[in-house]
């Protein structure tokens, strides 16, 4: 049985600056042995923000995204806020689940692929009579009409 992904919990340090993306710090504890002592490591990572829910000062959970996104640096998504700073929860949008974001990228992919199908059929269609009209062009002038 597959293990269940990382998550990490961290604080957005940047809101509103980017479209439905913001910037999260999350931090560990490094023990270095020759010093023998605890050491916090701190790192930024780009986080998808699909609603627009979240602002600077929140304490979120955040998990690996399944998807590549358009950006190359945004490889993480929010699941949860775990502490909201600011304006209260109830006027927030609503963050998405895991689910509910997969089966909307689903269903944007089903239309691309849809409309990717009927422009082929269009340009094959286009070829289709663009090579039965020369045909019969030819056809007439050798006179077999």
């Amino acid at each position: 049985m597959p293990s269940p992904p990382q998550t990490l919990c961290g604080t957005v340090i940047s809101a509103g600056l980017m479209q439905k993306a913001v910037k999260v710090r999350t931090t560990r504890q490094v023990y270095n042995a020759f010093l023998q002592k605890f050491h916090t490591r701190q790192k930024t990572h780009h986080v998808s923000d699909p609603n627009s829910s979240l602002r600077t000062g929140d304490v979120v959970r955040i998990a690996p995204a399944k998807w590549s996104s358009p950006s190359n640096s945004i490889k993480h998504v929010v699941t949860e806020i775990v502490a909201p700073w600011g304006e209260p929860m109830e006027e927030r949008p609503p963050i998405p689940s895991l689910g509910e974001l997969a089966k909307e990228r689903r269903a944007k992919n089903k239309a691309r692929m849809a409309r990717k199908l009927a422009r082929q059929k269009e340009r094959w269609a286009a070829k289709e009579t663009a090579h039965r009209s020369k045909r019969g062009i030819q056809m007439l002038l050798e006179g077999r009409k």
